[in-house]
């Protein structure tokens, strides 16, 4: 639902640049680098005792393993400031015109937060009631939509460089990236073995769906419209007419399949970054981190809204900074934990052959 929610939202306006369809061929390459993403997670996952901090200090040692611990921080509260503009920037949009972002933007974040402290099953079971009260609406729309296709926009094929492919799928991965807060969440599961099962589900579902509402709004506005409009999927829901007209503002409804989706990966974001510095700060019985990751959420998310050039500075750090740190950490650690594993079996080996 998280990674659902902001992709939907992002992804058309980056694809409109493209030829046809070709926005399939970049969500399948993204799913592709998910997938190897998930396994180095999956392969992690196997050699954790107990969380994912431990398990570092024990592959890799203190010193790097807080800054592997920064890193991460440093990502889940860029990633709730970016989600807290484009969540703010909906509601301004779609629903409160007439609002602020000081206003909305402090709103969200202390419901955030609270949800946070109320634990995350609770969380989990909330999200999972409306996702299927929202979501299940969300389908008939679609669906309902496809009448309105012109297969003709979805061609030609295949016509687009490899650079727009490049940019394309990079970006697919990168809003991807979210689904490591699987690492951190061992200690928090009841089948820790099934956790990276649970993100290649979440992957290619989010993958399908998106690759569905792509062909729906490329096939109802065509390429130039697409890539005008601003949020495209809800503009497409506000043009559906349901039988009998009994109701005529449907995008409102539809917005918060989008709102909530978004607030989800809100939520994932002000907990995972307060978990990470709880952890690196050994806090244990107050709720500091928290409020801290909040507030600096709250300051990333109000730069993005008010300068354009900071937008630009925190794309580059996802595809310089954040992208490749996620792949380089999780094949170090995992290089570093089969070394140390062979030689400890080695050692086993020459110990019993003196015997």
């Amino acid at each position: 639902m998280d990674i659902f929610g902001i992709s939907s939202l992002v992804l058309p306006g980056i694809f409109s640049a493209m030829t046809g369809a070709d926005g399939i061929f970049c969500l399948l390459l993204g799913m592709a680098g998910g997938a190897v993403l998930l396994w180095l997670m999956g392969a992690n996952l196997k050699h954790m005792d107990a969380d994912f901090y431990s398990y570092m200090k024990d592959t890799v040692g203190q010193i790097i393993s807080d800054v592997f611990m920064v890193f991460y921080f440093l990502y889940f509260v860029t990633l709730s400031g970016y989600v807290l503009f484009e969540l703010t920037t909906l509601t301004l949009s779609w629903l409160l015109p007439e609002g602020s972002f000081l206003g909305i933007g402090i709103l969200l974040l202390l419901l955030a937060v609270y949800g946070s402290i109320r634990g995350i099953e609770g969380r989990a079971r909330v999200y999972e009631i409306i996702f299927w009260f929202l979501g299940v609406p969300l389908l008939l729309m679609l669906i309902m939509a496809i009448p309105e296709i012109n297969t003709s926009y979805w061609t030609p094929i295949v016509a687009s460089d490899g650079v727009q492919l490049l940019r394309g799928s990079t970006s697919v991965l990168i809003l991807l990236l979210p689904l490591s807060a699987l690492l951190f969440l061992k200690p928090f599961s009841r089948n820790p073995e099934k956790l990276a099962a649970c993100g290649r589900d979440s992957l290619l579902a989010a993958t399908l769906l998106n690759i569905f509402i792509y062909l729906v709004i490329l096939g109802a506005f065509g390429q130039n419209a697409m890539g005008v409009l601003k949020r495209p999927i809800l503009t497409l829901m506000g043009m559906i007419n349901l039988p009998g007209g009994f109701f005529t503002r449907q995008d409102v409804l539809m917005t918060a399949v989008w709102f909530f989706a978004l607030f989800a990966l809100l939520n994932t974001g002000i907990f995972q970054g307060s978990l990470v510095l709880k952890e690196l700060c050994h806090e244990t019985k107050h709720h500091y981190s928290l409020y801290l990751v909040a507030l600096l959420a709250f300051f990333v998310g109000k730069g993005l809204f008010e300068h354009q050039f900071l937008a630009e500075i925190f794309g580059i750090y996802q595809y310089c900074i954040a992208l490749p740190g996620m792949f380089l950490i999780l094949l170090i650690l995992l290089l570093v934990n089969q070394v140390k594993t062979g030689r400890k079996m080695g050692k086993e080996v020459e110990a019993d052959a003196k015997e």
